[in-house]
This record gives C-alpha cells, structure tokens and sequence, in this order.
C-alpha cells in the first residue's frame, strides 16, 4: 500500500493507492488522496501535488468558517468544490467555533468547553454525518469522485480524521474493500497526528497544568473504532446494510459502482 506517502504540511495526508479489495484488485495509485486542510502545505508539497499525483479536483468537506480561518492553497488548474457535512450542528466541537487567535489558548478553550466529556460529544458528532444534509453531500462526493476520469482527486476536513475519514471509509467500502483494511486506514489517523498533537500540548503547558484537560485534548485529535461504528451502525439501521446504505442513500447505483471501479481499481 502507498498509504504511508506524507505531504510536509499535511501530515494526516495519505494515497489510498495499494489497498487491496476483496476479489483481489488494488485501487490505483495517485488517484484517491485524502488529507487534512491544505492551508500549511509547503511549495514541495505543491510540486508534489501537481507532478507526482497529477491533482485536479479538491473536495472540502469543512464548515464555511473553518475554510474562513485556514483556506486552502490555491494549485494552478485545480477545481474546488465545497461540501460541508454540517455548518451549524457542531457548536463547541469543530475548531471555528473559538476564535481566540491563538491556537494553543484555542484548543485549550475547546477543550475545557467540553466538560470531560470530550469522547462522547465527538461520538455524538458522528450521528450528524448522515442526517438528511450530510447524506446530501455525501451524495454529492461520490458524483464528483465518479466524475473524475484522470489524476487524482483529494478530500478533506480540517484534520482529516473524522468527516474525511468517514468519507474514505464509504468510498473504500465502495470499492470492495474489506472492513477491517477500511478502519485500519481510519485509525491510522492516531498515528499521524500523535506528534503535532503532543508539541500542542507542551505549548498548552504554558496556560494551564491541568493533565485531564490535556487528556481531553489527546480525545478530540484521535479516532476510535467506536466512532466509526457509530456512524456506520446509524447507515444500516436507516438502510438494512452498509452496501445498501451506498447505493440507496447516496445513489452508488450497480452501474454507478461499476463505474467507480473501473476507474479507480487495477
């Protein structure tokens, strides 16, 4: 697998290229990229991008106020589209609901908003991906990723683990990847993110020296399996299975899903 390709200044980046499904094939390489906010990116990165992956079309899955604070870098012939999973119903969770502008007194703040409840308002958080709006752009993510027919399309949250992960999850479910490969991929998000997470902390150390606040931090930059079963339980009781959930809710019809794999598997 080529998943564990890194950008400099994404580092929950990965190409999906590599996974095996269950009938044997592979999906290709450089051509499905999820990420976090491309905001960061360095001018390798950039380069890389446009050369090596060949990026024409970023998917942002972020609220309008997250894109707001940290807008992606504009790469010369990409099209961006934005579908933003929810807007409103993340109050005190996603990060453009704290605006002190420095970000360590901002995830200090998030996290003393939740409260020590930190794991259970992001499981909750999940439940709103498939509500009839997250559905719709979901809906609306697979047409854009049918719609690619060369180089690579990229999609994105603001960190990359939660609505992007679910996103990949479906598209790789999709595709016939096996479940327990798909939330490898989603937990390996943990790995990713682990380093930045603890600098963050050794900053926050400056603020304030309260270890279970810091632990909520560590919560609210991590992935769970429960998360990710949370969601995926919400598809097959709306739908009876995951598989069917793909092809009713977000209109992966069998020539539609053949389509996907045409494209996307080798």
């Amino acid at each position: 697998m080529t998943q564990q390709t890194r950008l400099q200044g994404a580092p929950n980046f990965r190409d999906l290229g590599g996974m095996e499904t269950a009938d044997g094939r592979r999906i290709k390489p450089h051509r499905l990229l999820r990420s976090g906010h491309l905001h960061d990116i360095t001018d390798v990165d950039r380069q890389r991008l446009a050369e090596e992956f060949q990026l024409k079309t970023v998917i942002d899955l972020r609220t309008s106020g997250e894109m707001a604070r940290k807008p992606d870098a504009v790469l010369p012939g990409v099209v961006y589209h934005h579908c933003p999973i929810f807007e409103n119903q993340a109050e005190g969770v996603t990060r453009e609901t704290v605006t002190d502008i420095d970000p360590d007194a901002r995830m200090v703040a998030m996290a003393q908003k939740m409260e020590g409840q930190a794991y259970e308002r992001m499981r909750e958080l999940y439940k709103v991906f498939f509500d009839d709006h997250g559905i719709k752009m979901y809906r609306q993510f697979f047409d854009l990723v049918l719609n690619q027919t060369d180089g690579a399309v990229l999609w994105h949250c603001t960190m990359g683990k939660d609505r992007c992960g679910t996103a990949a999850a479906l598209l790789e479910t999709a595709l016939g990847v096996p479940y327990e490969t798909v939330l490898a991929d989603y937990l390996l998000t943990n790995e990713r993110v682990l380093p930045e997470t603890e600098k963050m902390i050794e900053k926050a150390r400056a603020i304030t020296d309260d270890e279970a606040l810091f632990e909520q931090m560590r919560v609210l930059d991590s992935v769970y399996e429960e998360f990710l079963s949370t969601v995926m339980g919400i598809a097959v009781e709306r739908s009876g299975s995951l598989e069917r959930f793909i092809e009713v809710e977000l209109g992966m019809t069998p020539d539609k899903l053949e389509r996907l794999r045409f494209l996307y598997l080798e």
